[in-house]
Order: structure tokens, then sequence, then C-alpha cells
């Protein structure tokens, strides 16, 4: 089974979070965070990892890293 088989058991595959305005997961943050100063100081900002509004890319990735983040958590509980 993969990780995206238990997210999808687990149910943390949400794709209505913005809309329900559920929080990001504190390490989504601190990774999209250390990734966007790495893109821009390093790569010449070649992903652009924008967050702060609906649509940004960054913010579609942290979106995708709760889901693996919750779903760790909730398989070690």
């Amino acid at each position: 089974m993969t990780i995206y088989d238990e997210a999808l058991k687990l149910e943390t595959l949400n794709p209505n979070r913005w809309e329900e305005g559920i929080e990001h997961h504190p390490k989504s943050i601190e990774v999209i965070n250390f990734l966007a100063e790495h893109d821009h100081r390093d790569y010449d900002s070649y992903f652009d990892w924008e967050v702060g509004g609906d649509g940004d890319n960054g913010e579609y990735l942290m979106y995708q890293l709760d889901a693996y983040f919750e779903t760790l958590e909730k398989k070690d509980e």
C-alpha cells in the first residue's frame, strides 16, 4: 500500500481545504518557506513558489503537503 492509499483510507485528501478554511499543517508552512527561499536564492526562482492566495502554486503544494503530514500523523496514532 502506498502512502497515497493510506491517505485515501484515512481521509486526509481534502481538495476543499481552502473553501473550508482549514489551516495549513505547520510542517507544510516550514517546507514551503524553505523551498521558496532556496528556489529564489539558488535557482533564480525557477518554481517561483507563491503563497498567500487561492490558486498560488505554493498554496497547492502546501495542500498536498498537508495531506502528507496529516497522513503520517494519523498512521502513527
